[in-house]
């Protein structure tokens, strides 16, 4: 039996398409970093002090993003090999944990999340007001700040020392349709 691919939307094949433009570590830039900070949308709206409803909405209009952004990037990223590796703080550093490529993306994830709430947490106390506050507000900005580039840093040692061709790999064409045939067979339904 003879199977026909599902009609795609053009907007499935302008996602095809800048997802096959994009290299690895790309995709692994983007899955580490726009995630946590689609995700974040609800406590930033708490800060706010936005109507219940819009904080709402934007809570869950951020996680479905992020949620979504989050499981194309590891479907994406799943076809590179995932063998634990240790993970090294500098060129010469390693702490005494090895862990998978889906191990260490979710780690700077983590990271990258607690970084935008140290943030919010500062924007928070800076609108408290009072001087322990501003210093406070201060601390959690710098920590944030350090913590949110950190895996910038983590990911080009990583793909230093384990994936040097990383950033001149694309995934294939048919590596994107799976990526995506979840959102692919929604689409057909409709």
């Amino acid at each position: 039996m003879i199977q026909i691919p599902p009609k795609h939307s053009a907007f499935t094949h302008w996602c095809c398409g800048l997802i096959q433009m994009l290299s690895y570590e790309d995709i692994l830039s983007i899955t580490v970093y726009l995630p946590p900070m689609l995700f974040m949308a609800g406590p930033a709206a708490i800060v706010a002090n936005n109507p219940w409803i819009t904080l709402v909405i934007t809570a869950i209009v951020g996680f479905a993003f992020s949620w979504v952004l989050h499981r194309v990037g590891h479907r994406l990223l799943r076809v590179l090999p995932n063998e634990p590796k240790g993970v090294y703080l500098s060129t010469s550093m390693r702490l005494p944990v090895k862990l998978t490529l889906t191990q260490f993306v979710w780690m700077m994830e983590i990271i990258v999340a607690v970084a935008v709430f140290s943030a919010v947490v500062g924007k928070r106390f800076f609108f408290v007001g009072g001087v322990l506050e501003v210093l406070a507000s201060a601390i959690f900005f710098v920590v944030g700040l350090g913590l949110y580039f950190l895996p910038v840093y983590l990911g080009r040692l990583w793909i230093k020392k384990y994936y040097s061709t990383l950033p001149l790999l694309r995934p294939t064409e048919e590596v994107v349709n799976k990526s995506l045939s979840g959102f692919v067979s929604i689409e057909a339904e409709t």
